[in-house]
């Protein structure tokens, strides 16, 4: 196989929509979803955040056994792509139905119900299609530059609808709930047009992509979760992959806490679309900045130099957190700071790929992305489930107007101790990750062995 498999421009910002659309519900969900579960339909802090963790465990699971079956899908489109076109209609379905949590029920039906469609979508529905487009830039070219690039144009547009979706959900909910920020037709009304946008733009990327590596496994070699999942933990680069992934999606499943931080520290529930804008709009900047400074540093000391400098847009927003300005200043930091592991992230897995193909004598790379998805999913629960648990033991009540210390120390916690705690942890961890130097010689004994079958 031929090191050299380059893809035009078209296909790159076609392969982006799948990341517009992804975010064009799911940062929604992250940053709006235990807020409409706790002031739109009245349950329980506690309860939200332990619904999100349990489910997140399930999907994390599903993650696994969705790796193995886009490892043995076979079709005329190939093998991760066509479930875009499988999916995109039930993961718009399960979009409407999971802000669609009938009010008057009774608290135990209500939780029963916001269980069942939570899992609906990132058990079955997500998982079945976002996993598989995370696939794909592995199979649709074997090229460095193109994966970093795809990686890149993936993310942008992921953060392009995540700072859209962010700023529109709740003047459109606003729109069609004659004016009210917590009318559940207003959010019925408002997912479900988000829904079908998602699936709409799904389409696009499945008609505008195409596979290019195929590999068929020898028998002896038999891609089988059984087989594969032991590997990877020998993998140590896997291993930091998944573990920095937690703790990134730790941080994101922490952004629900915004609306309740605009409410009571900046005293308007209608900055925390401002807040979202602020925090991920840099990146669109900062992303393509870090591809230029990758090609000349590597991934590895990017990330470690980007995250570093990050650390200052925390001490920042703790010397007056009631202050927007010191809060605006400190997320555009915060922003520009983890736009190069983002710009990485899904290339330095697709790197993983390749190794773990060396080392072991394996290429699934559907078990790969599965198992490092599963650490996401699951960090991605504990931050709500933290945020839910946090606002409950922190005595939040929606019904008042000023909230006790405790509850003020929780929100402030979710917003800014806890992530700088995570993004420390991630400096060290990809302090250890060395696999840029390596990667080169890899490939090239990986063209050897395949020229020589």
């Amino acid at each position: 196989m031929e090191n050299n498999m380059r893809i035009s421009l078209k296909e790159k910002l076609a392969y982006s929509l799948g990341g517009v659309a992804c975010n064009v519900v799911w940062s929604a969900v992250g940053v709006f979803l235990i807020y409409y579960y706790t002031n739109v339909v009245g349950l329980a802090a506690a309860a939200a955040g332990t619904i999100m963790l349990i489910s997140r465990i399930f999907d994390g699971i599903s993650d696994i056994i969705m790796g193995g079956i886009i490892d043995k899908t076979k079709s005329r489109f190939g093998k991760a792509r066509p479930w875009l076109l499988w999916m995109a209609g039930p993961f718009a379905l399960a979009t409407f139905l999971l802000f669609a949590v009938p009010r008057d029920w009774n608290d135990t039906a209500k939780v029963i119900y916001a269980f069942i469609t939570y899992n609906f979508v990132s058990t079955i529905a997500y998982t079945a299609i976002n996993l598989p487009y995370g696939v794909m830039i592995a199979i649709m070219t074997d090229n460095l530059k193109d994966r970093t690039q795809l990686n890149i144009f993936r993310m942008m547009g992921a953060f392009l609808m995540s700072v859209t979706a962010n700023m529109i959900v709740i003047p459109l909910v606003k729109v069609f709930g004659n004016g009210n920020e917590t009318s559940p037709r207003g959010w019925t009304i408002t997912f479900a047009m988000l829904g079908i946008i998602a699936a709409c733009l799904f389409l696009l990327c499945f008609f505008g992509t195409k596979e290019r590596i195929h590999t068929e496994p020898k028998e002896k070699n038999a891609l089988s979760i059984k087989k594969s999942l032991p590997a990877l933990f020998k993998n140590k680069f896997w291993v930091i992959c998944l573990i920095t992934g937690a703790f990134g999606q730790m941080t994101a499943g922490l952004m629900g806490i915004n609306p309740y931080f605009a409410q009571y520290f900046l005293k308007n529930i209608n900055m925390a679309g401002l807040l979202g804008l602020l925090y991920m709009a840099p990146m669109l900047i900062g992303m393509p900045i870090a591809g230029i400074i990758i090609g000349k540093y590597g991934k590895r000391n990017t990330v470690m130099f980007g995250l570093i400098i990050g650390l200052a847009g925390f001490v920042i927003q703790l010397i007056n957190p009631y202050n927007f300005v010191f809060i605006a200043v400190g997320s555009v930091i915060k922003s520009f700071s983890i736009s190069p592991m983002l710009a990485c992230s899904f290339a330095m897995l697709a790197d993983v790929i390749d190794y773990h193909e060396w080392k072991n004598g394996l290429r699934s790379e559907g078990i790969v992305y599965s198992a490092a998805s599963f650490g996401n999913k699951v960090g991605a629960g504990l931050g709500a489930a933290i945020l839910g648990w946090s606002l409950y033991f922190g005595k939040y009540n929606s019904e008042l107007a000023v909230q006790p210390n405790s509850a003020m120390n929780a929100i402030i916690a979710g917003f800014i101790f806890i992530p700088l705690v995570l993004q420390i942890g991630n400096v060290l961890l990809y302090s250890q990750y060395k696999l840029d130097k390596i990667h080169p010689q890899i490939m090239e004994d990986l063209a050897k062995r395949r020229e020589a079958k």
